[in-house]
Order: structure tokens, then C-alpha cells, then sequence
């Protein structure tokens, strides 16, 4: 077992941190819009009206921004699910968090008529309404998960594997409604959703999102990870050092279904990050979540970054969605992941 010390773990969280703000400029740079560093630079602190400021201010920064906030709610969401249901499997994503808020979503559009689709884009009328809709149905999978858990007295593999299946359930009755009920526009309308892309989000609801993040998600993340500690080592644990693990649990799940449906009400399903995120933290800087909460949000950001960043260069200039991107970059860095844990003697 690899052996950590506060030094270098600190260092590590630093040089995270610092690289992922040097990407920023850098990520905005790259496109089929030609611009230097230096160009961005300057268009960043002294912008103008001139068509440059625009690309850089209206479309690249806002998604870099976009992806740095969300990957970093995404990465904190599933250290925090791991950590308190005591399953390396645990995620959002696996929990059924993102399916059950894309159908929220959807439900909101159609039912709603919330929005409108053209060429690669979508434009949505109300997207706080949309966003309720999104956490309401995230929540009622919280309920079904916690019901699972606390009554049908479910182990954490059979829990995730339970959850998964209601996940395809999920998926089953939003491609029920697109076959009885959807004409073209709408049916792309969801299609649309389920890529999941950066680009959607503006300035207002990404301004929501962080703001939200910042007084709501992040905080209580960093607050519980002393806890989160704790409930590892066992509930009888946790509940010697006057931890209600039940209590945590139930918070958890909520929060991280406020901020995972935030994000797929605002920008899709991005899955992969909530649980790749936190076992590569954990391969950098071990166990502990007073740095592998900060450095699992900080893994988000630089994941969902990349991603991004990569999509709008393959094959310029046609952007492949993030939602896309992280899955054909997620898997084979999942493998890698688990592969070189095994070899360090990390089992999740």
C-alpha cells in the first residue's frame, strides 16, 4: 500500500490546483477560431467589441468556466457517495442520479414545451424550471436508493446494481414517450440532452450553478470530510465519535442530487467523471478526504476540462460533446486507473 504523507499531498493539491488554472487560458486558445495566448490574454483584461473578445468571452471561456464548476460538482458528488455508502462503485452516475434527472428534463420540455431545437444547439425558455424539474425527479431516486438501502436491507454491490437497473428503467419510459408521444422536433429536442454539452449553458445559469456550488455543494462536501473518514472505519464507528452515519447519508445524496441535477438540467448527462474523478484522487493522494475531497473536485475540473477542450479540437470544426468525449475517454482511463491500483495494492 502506497504510503502518503501531508507534504506531498499538499503539493499535489497545489499543483493540481495550478495547472488546472493555467489551462484555462490555454483551453481558450484552442479552437478553429486561431488565437494565441496572448490574444487571449489581453482579450481577458482588457476586453473590446472586437470579434475576437466575442469567441473568446461569449463562447470559450464560458465553456471552460462551465467545465471547470461542473466538473469539479461532479467529482466532489461521487467522492462524497463513495465514501458514505462505502462503495468504490458508488457515483451519481451509477446511483441513477443523472438518468433520473434527464428525465426530469425531458418531462420539462415536452410536457412544458420548455424549449426548442436547432442545428447543434438547443435553446431552453425557462431552464430554472427545467432545473426544479431535474432535482425533483433526482430526488425521488434519492428515495428509492435510500428505501433500497434502509428497508429492503440491500448490500452496496447489490445497491448499485439495483440502482442500475432503474436507471435503464428510467431510459425506458423517456424512449416510451418518444415513441408514443414525440414528434421529430421534440424526440432531438432529448436526443440533444443525453450528449451533453458545454456549449449550452450561459452566462446566467452558469453564474446559478457556481453560486450554487459555492455556498451549498462545496462547503458541505469539505465540512464532512472528517465524517466521511469515519464512516469508512465502520458505523459503529462513526456513531462512537457521535456521527449519525444514517443522517450523513441521507445529506449526502441529496446535496449530490442538487448538484448533479443543476448540471444535467443546464448542459446533459456527462457521466464517467463522478466516478473516475475520486479513484484517481485517491491513487495521488491516498485515502483521506481532508485532501481527496478538494483534489477529487480539483480532478473533476481538469477531466471535464480536457474532455472538452479535445472535443472541439478532433475534429474541428465540428465540436463532439463533452458528454461523449468523457465516456471514450473515461473508459480506457477507468481500466488504466483500476489496473495500476491493483499494482499499488489500491482496491477501490
Amino acid at each position: 500500500m502506497m504510503r502518503y504523507s501531508t507534504r506531498k499531498k499538499q503539493l499535489i493539491l497545489i499543483s493540481l490546483a495550478l495547472f488546472t488554472f493555467l489551462l484555462i487560458p490555454v483551453s481558450a486558445s484552442l479552437g478553429w477560431y486561431k488565437a494565441s495566448l496572448l490574444d487571449i490574454l489581453r482579450s481577458l483584461f482588457m476586453p473590446d467589441n472586437s470579434q475576437l473578445s466575442t469567441v473568446i468571452w461569449d463562447l470559450r471561456l464560458r465553456r471552460v468556466l462551465a467545465a471547470i464548476v461542473i466538473g469539479a460538482i461532479l467529482g466532489g458528488s461521487g467522492a462524497a457517495i463513495q465514501a458514505s455508502m462505502r462503495n468504490p462503485l458508488a457515483s451519481p452516475f451509477t446511483f441513477g442520479l443523472s438518468s433520473a434527472a434527464s428525465l426530469g428534463v425531458a418531462v420539462a420540455l415536452l410536457a412544458l414545451h420548455g424549449g426548442t431545437v436547432q442545428r447543434f444547439q438547443i435553446h431552453v425558455y425557462n431552464p430554472f424550471i427545467v432545473s426544479f424539474f431535474a432535482f425533483i425527479f433526482s430526488l425521488i431516486q434519492v428515495f428509492i436508493i435510500l428505501l433500497l438501502a434502509y428497508k429492503a436491507g440491500l448490500s452496496a454491490g447489490a445497491l448499485v446494481l439495483s440502482s442500475i437497473a432503474i436507471s435503464f428503467a428510467y431510459q425506458a419510459i423517456l424512449y416510451l414517450l418518444q415513441y408514443l408521444y414525440l414528434n421529430e422536433i421534440l424526440v432531438s429536442t432529448v436526443i440533444f440532452w443525453t450528449f451533453g454539452d458545454l456549449g449550452r449553458i450561459a452566462w446566467p445559469e452558469l453564474c446559478l450553478v457556481a453560486f450554487s456550488s459555492l455556498i451549498i455543494v462545496f462547503p458541505y462536501f469539505i465540512y464532512r470530510s472528517l465524517d466521511y473518514d469515519l464512516i469508512l472505519g465502520g458505523d459503529e464507528l462513526a456513531k462512537s465519535s457521535g456521527i449519525r452515519p444514517e443522517r450523513v447519508r441521507l445529506e449526502t445524496t441529496i446535496v449530490a442530487a442538487f448538484g448533479t441535477a443543476l448540471a444535467t438540467s443546464f448542459v446533459g448527462v456527462i457521466g464517467f467523471i463522478c466516478l473516475i474523478a475520486p479513484h484517481a484522487a485517491r491513487l495521488l493522494v491516498g485515502g483521506g478526504h481532508r485532501y481527496l475531497m478538494p483534489t477529487s473536485m480539483i480532478m473533476g475540473s481538469l477531466i471535464l476540462t480536457l474532455s472538452d477542450t479535445i472535443g472541439r479540437v478532433i475534429i474541428a470544426p465540428t465540436i463532439i460533446p463533452v458528454g461523449i468525449m468523457t465516456s471514450l475517454v473515461g473508459v480506457p482511463l477507468l481500466v488504466y486507473l483500476l489496473v495500476r491500483g491493483g499494482k499499488h495494492g489500491y482496491r477501490g
